[in-house]
C-alpha cells in the first residue's frame, strides 16, 4: 500500500495533511479557562415523536437539529453567555445565535469532521435547520473540500494568523463566523456516556449517548431513553450560578420538546 512502510512489529504510515486543519482550531482552546456541567435530558418523547413521523412516512428532524434550536433559544435568554470577549477587556455581545456543528466525511481515506455554520439558529424553526445540515452533508461539503486542502499547506503560522482572527473579530463571526459549538460525537456510538470536548468558543454543547433508564413520569416509574449531554462554558465570561440555570433551563426545553412538540 502506497504511504507505509513495515517496520520490526510495527508500520509507519503517512499522516494526513488534512488533519492539519483540526490542530490548527483546536491550538486556540490552549488558552481558554473552560468549564463543564455534565447532566442527562429525557428524550422520550422526542424520539417516540420522531418514530410517530417516519412510520407516517413524514420527514423527521434529526436530534442534532432539534439540540440547536434549544440551545440558540435558550442562549438568547442570556446573551452574554455566548458573548466573546476580544481585545482584553471588551465583551461582544450577539443579537444572534450562529452555531457551528460538524458533520463528519471522508476525505482521502481518513475521516475529518467539516464545519458548518447554522447562520441565526435562534430564528429558524427545527425544519429549517434540518434541512440545512442534510443539504450539507450530501452536497453542500464538497464546496469546502478542495479550499481546505489549499489551506492546510500554508505555513502554520499564516493559518494561526487567519484563525486568531476568525475567532477573536466580532464583526467576523456577525459575518461568516459562530459563537456556539453544538458537537454530536456520541450519536455515532451505541449507549450512553458523556463528551468533554477540547473547545474554544464561550459557549460548547457536547451531546454524548442515549441510555434506557428508569424515570419517574406521573409519580410512576418507567423506562425512559436519556441523553448525555455536556455544557461547556468560558469561565472567564461565565461563572457557575448562570451555567447550571442555562444547564437547567436547556434540559427543560429539551424534555418538553421545545419547537418539536411545544410551540414555544
Amino acid at each position: 500500500m502506497a504511504g507505509k512502510t513495515q517496520k520490526d512489529g510495527y508500520q509507519i504510515v503517512h499522516f494526513p495533511r488534512v488533519r492539519e486543519f483540526v490542530i490548527d482550531v483546536m491550538v486556540p482552546a490552549e488558552r481558554k479557562h473552560m468549564i463543564h456541567i455534565l447532566f442527562e435530558a429525557d428524550v422520550n418523547d422526542v424520539l417516540k415523536y420522531r418514530e410517530k413521523k417516519k412510520i407516517e412516512g413524514a420527514a423527521a428532524p434529526s436530534i442534532t437539529a432539534f439540540i440547536i434550536k434549544c440551545v440558540a433559544d435558550v442562549a438568547m435568554t442570556n446573551k452574554r453567555i455566548a458573548a466573546l470577549r476580544f481585545a482584553s477587556r471588551k465583551l461582544a455581545i450577539f443579537d444572534d445565535m450562529h452555531v457551528s456543528c460538524n458533520v463528519e466525511k471522508e476525505i482521502d481515506g481518513q475521516s475529518q469532521p467539516l464545519g458548518l455554520v447554522i447562520r441565526q439558529a435562534n430564528r429558524k424553526n427545527i425544519n429549517e435547520i434540518h434541512d440545512e445540515i442534510h443539504s450539507y452533508a450530501t452536497e453542500g461539503f464538497k464546496k469546502q473540500i478542495e479550499p481546505m486542502k489549499k489551506f492546510v499547506k500554508l505555513p502554520r503560522f499564516l493559518r494561526a494568523i487567519f484563525f486568531s482572527s476568525m475567532f477573536t473579530n466580532p464583526n467576523k463571526i456577525v459575518n461568516q463566523g459562530f459563537n456556539i459549538i453544538v458537537t454530536s460525537m456520541g450519536m455515532f456510538g451505541a449507549g450512553g456516556g458523556h463528551i468533554i470536548p477540547y473547545q474554544h468558543c464561550s459557549l460548547c454543547i457536547s451531546i454524548g449517548g442515549i441510555t434506557r433508564k428508569p424515570g419517574v413520569v406521573d409519580d410512576r416509574i418507567e423506562a425512559r431513553e436519556h441523553l448525555s449531554i455536556t455544557a461547556t462554558f468560558d469561565h472567564d465570561i461565565t461563572d457557575g450560578a448562570p451555567a447550571a440555570r442555562f444547564a437547567q433551563d436547556l434540559k427543560e426545553y429539551i424534555e418538553r420538546g421545545h419547537g418539536l412538540l411545544s410551540k414555544e
